[in-house]
This record gives C-alpha cells, sequence and structure tokens, in this order.
C-alpha cells in the first residue's frame, strides 16, 4: 500500500496540522515526511503544505517558514479607507505571499518529482474547476500555488494573460476527492507513477485544516457578514462530502482523517491565535499518536 496525502485550505491555520505532521515524523524516524509519501494534494494553504512535501521539505521546516512569514503574508492592502466600500474587495496584499512562493517553489510544475494536484477556480472558461498537476509543464509551480490561495475577500484574483484564478476553495476545500481522481486518472507525466499507486494500492492521510467546529449563524446578516459566513462557515465544510465518497470509494479503513474538535471557528488570518491553533493539533497528535503512527507504518 502507498501513502498519499491531501490538505485541506485554512489560511494561517496551516501552521496546525504542520505541528501535526512534525511530530508524526520524530515517532516515524523519518527526516521528511513526503518521503514516504507518494502522491499530494493540496487546497489553497494545504497546496503550500502539499508542495513543500512533495519538493522535499521536512514538516519542521515548512512549520518555521510558516511562523516566520505568516505576519508578512497577512499585510493589510494599503490605498483604500473603507475597503469594504472598493469596488474590487479584499483585504490583503498578496505581493509578500507571491514572493515567498517563488522564493521555496521555483521552476514549473513538472519539476515536482512526484504526483501533485492542485485545485483553482477558472472564473473566465468553460469549466471552473481546474487542477494544476505535472501535465502543466510550462506554469510556475509558485503561480499554480498563489493561485489556490486567493480567497475571494482576503487576496485578490490572478489576471494571467485575461484568465481569472482564485481559490480552489470555492469548489474544492478539501481536495481528497481531487487526490483520489488525480491518482485513478492521470495526466501523461504521472500515467506511470499513479498507475504504480492505483496497482499496490493507497491510503489516504487527510488533514482537515479548518478543523471540525459547530455551526454558527452570522451576528451580522448584512451582505458582508453573509459573504463572511459562507466563506468561513460553508465554503470551509464542501469537503465533508468528499470525504464520505472518498470513503465509499476505497474503504474508511484506509482514509485517516486529521482533525480535531474545538468549541468555535477559528478565523483563518487571525494572527494572534496561531500559537493556540499549534497548541491544539499538539494535543490532538497525543490522542491518535498510536493509530496515526500504525497507519502510516502500514504503507513504509
Amino acid at each position: 500500500m502507498k501513502l498519499v496525502i491531501s490538505v485541506s485550505g485554512g489560511g494561517a491555520l496551516g501552521i496546525g496540522p504542520l505541528q501535526f505532521m512534525r511530530r508524526l515524523e520524530k515517532d516515524l524516524g523519518v527526516e521528511k515526511l513526503g518521503d514516504v509519501c507518494a502522491a499530494f494534494a493540496g487546497t489553497s494553504t494545504g497546496s503550500i503544505i502539499a508542495s513543500g512535501l512533495c519538493a522535499e521539505l521536512s514538516a519542521d521546516e515548512l512549520y518555521n517558514m510558516y511562523n516566520d512569514n505568516l505576519a508578512a503574508i497577512f499585510t493589510k492592502r494599503k490605498g483604500t479607507l473603507v475597503p469594504e466600500l472598493a469596488s474590487n474587495y479584499y483585504r490583503y496584499d498578496s505581493a509578500n505571499l507571491k514572493k515567498l512562493l517563488y522564493k521555496y517553489f521555483p521552476g514549473k510544475m513538472d519539476e515536482f518529482g512526484k504526483p501533485i494536484f492542485i485545485p483553482t477556480t477558472y472564473m473566465n472558461g468553460a469549466s471552473v474547476e481546474k487542477v494544476w498537476n505535472r501535465e502543466d509543464n510550462w506554469m510556475d509551480r509558485a503561480y499554480a500555488i498563489l493561485s489556490s490561495c486567493s480567497a475571494p475577500t482576503y487576496f485578490d484574483t490572478l489576471n494571467l494573460d485575461g484568465k481569472i484564478f482564485c481559490d480552489g476553495g470555492m469548489w474544492a476545500n478539501d481536495p481528497i476527492m481531487t487526490l483520489e481522481s488525480g491518482i485513478k486518472n492521470p495526466c501523461k507525466p504521472d500515467k506511470k507513477d499513479c498507475k504504480a499507486i492505483v496497482d499496490e494500492g493507497f491510503k489516504i492521510l487527510s488533514f482537515n485544516t479548518g478543523m471540525i467546529h459547530p455551526n454558527n449563524a452570522p451576528k451580522k446578516k448584512n451582505a458582508l457578514g453573509w459573504l463572511t459566513y459562507i466563506m468561513d462557515e460553508w465554503v470551509a465544510r464542501t469537503g465533508n462530502s468528499n470525504y464520505f465518497e472518498a470513503c465509499a470509494n476505497i474503504g474508511k479503513d484506509n482514509i485517516f482523517r486529521c482533525a480535531p474538535e474545538v468549541e468555535s471557528a477559528y478565523e483563518m488570518d487571525n494572527l494572534k491565535k496561531t500559537k493556540e491553533v499549534s497548541n491544539i493539533w499538539d494535543k490532538y497528535y497525543d490522542s491518535v499518536k498510536q493509530k496515526v503512527v500504525k497507519f502510516v507504518k502500514s504503507t513504509m
């Protein structure tokens, strides 16, 4: 059996799964979690994590990258006194995020050494669903990741030669089915790799970055209030159906879904809570340590 990894979106909350992963690396006795994985998928902040693992960065290195750069990534946009009233509303300037991604992920998509699938949303084409993979040998790895991270109301959309892209979380916040579909219906550069994964069988280690929390009605029911509610509550929950479908396809025993339960939702851009989120995932790891280590070792 092969191990494959899926990581959902969640902005700064991505530091939580990385805390879980770096502890898992130590208990497995491996330097890099990506070394024991055969394929990856990630949406939004999950695309950064999945790409880092695929690019042979350790979870510890990725954790430090997040910890050192989150403040720069979430830099408030300038030049608009009341941004909510702007014709093009978004909170943060993505320039620093773009710079960081090009530093850590130079080169084209086909330079990834293993299959990887990064959902984005194509906003002016026949289909809104787009998944970057190694077949897109013309696309910069950093730009593909950035397009998956361009969450509406948080970052501006991307314009590439007249093609508009925004966050892959609009349709695949939890990319577990994108991962399964990509493996079973591989693009040309991944055909051999994915055939080996399918022939041997695979198990999915899935990370629900947003965690499990109660659904609370919006405090403000104006247009912006509803928009925020839909983005933070329901777009983030769209992955649940994908998880149920994946369980039906390959069996629940072949999926380990990492998802701490919390009393209320955590805002994906609240940098004051990153240490708290890291601690939540640290304690959660303690509670599932034996099970997750056994699950991963069964593929090694």
